[in-house]
């Protein structure tokens, strides 16, 4: 190989990789058990208007649902980077907007809540992507449910660097009996996620700010 082309191709990677470090990849956890069965259609319209609009060529986003045993690859419902052209990354969002749809008209109901599993799962596509901006959005009760014979031991740095925002955390019956067991819950989450990496753990109790938090990112 001569050194023009050697030169080109280093020219090329160098580029791709400076180019994801700009870029943006969200992975949204979408909750189909317990309390939060039925809150599938307004999760995937605060999905609709607050992430896949600011959306930009390069940036990816993966929707992953919690259920029984959410660490399985069929958990994913939508994934998807957006190509560097606009016009073919407009078709793309498209493409992301018709798979939410059909998301939120599945019959689907979680006897159990396997959130970690989940996350798991997540933080191995946010790798994946190298983006400079990762963030997991988790739409959920918070409280988690496995299966007998199910465990979920996180790495130490499974979440580095990665912002996780708990949007609209619906409160249990007993949490509006006792708030300080829905304040408990949120705390140990954000010692248990950070302690795993995370560099912020947020509750959004607005969905409109949604797009804001993100852009902060």
């Amino acid at each position: 190989m001569n050194r023009a082309l050697i030169a080109a191709v280093g020219l090329f990677a160098g580029s791709c990789s400076s180019g994801s470090q700009y870029a943006q990849a969200i992975v949204a956890l979408v909750d189909v058990s317990g309390t939060y069965a039925d809150q599938r259609p307004e999760v995937v319209n605060v999905i609709r208007k607050g992430v896949l609009p600011h959306l930009t060529p390069g940036d990816t986003l993966v929707v992953i649902r919690i259920d029984s045993e959410s660490y399985r690859k069929d958990n994913v419902e939508a994934h998807m980077t957006l190509d560097v052209r606009p016009s073919k990354a407009n078709a793309q969002k498209l493409q992301l907007a018709g798979a939410l749809d059909a998301f939120s008209h599945k019959q689907l109901r979680a006897a159990h809540t396997d959130i970690r599993g989940a996350m798991m799962l997540g933080a191995e596509y946010l790798r994946e992507t190298n983006a400079g901006r990762r963030t997991m959005v988790i739409f959920s009760d918070m409280e988690e449910d496995l299966p007998r014979g199910v465990k979920r031991d996180m790495a130490a740095d499974e979440l580095k660097g990665v912002r996780v925002l708990a949007m609209n955390v619906k409160r249990l019956n007993r949490d509006n009996a006792n708030p300080t067991a829905y304040r408990a819950r949120l705390a140990g989450w954000e010692k248990q996620l950070t302690a795993h990496g995370a560099r912020e753990f947020k509750v959004v109790l607005e969905p409109d700010k949604l797009a804001d938090l993100l852009d902060e990112g």
